[in-house]
């Protein structure tokens, strides 16, 4: 194929790309102590600080892909709840994550990924 033809390219719109069909979902329930990754226990912020990371990491992780389908997997952090120490220093923070994915993955894959990924436990709500 030469390069320099002048062939058009084709243009999508945002009306005709697909979005995708979320058909399962799930809700993990999951807890962060600051102690899985930090070996100190449960001083200072470390539970929050655990939990900051793992949430940014719900709110920006894309599953992969193939070719120009849109994203299979949107997570959402539903709530955040710290329980404190009595010197007001929290020591276990608690959150929610909705999972909504498309039948390109299933929930052995999704929670494997997330399993790989984050420091806090979790469990699946049931439905």
């Amino acid at each position: 194929m030469d390069l320099m033809e002048n062939k058009p390219c084709l243009v999508l719109k945002e009306e005709d790309i697909e979005k995708p069909v979320f058909l399962n979902s799930m809700v993990l329930n999951c807890i962060s102590d600051g102690r899985k990754r930090h070996n100190t226990g449960n001083k200072d912020n470390h539970a929050i600080c655990e939990a900051i990371e793992d949430i940014h990491w719900f709110c920006t992780y894309i599953f992969p892909i193939e070719g120009n389908l849109p994203d299979p997997v949107k997570m959402t952090v539903l709530e955040i709840e710290t329980l404190p120490l009595d010197h007001a220093a929290p020591c276990t923070c608690i959150f929610k994550v909705e999972i909504r994915f498309t039948p390109s993955y299933n929930r052995r894959e999704i929670l494997n990924t997330v399993r790989n990924h984050v420091f806090c436990q979790f469990m699946v709500e049931l439905e």
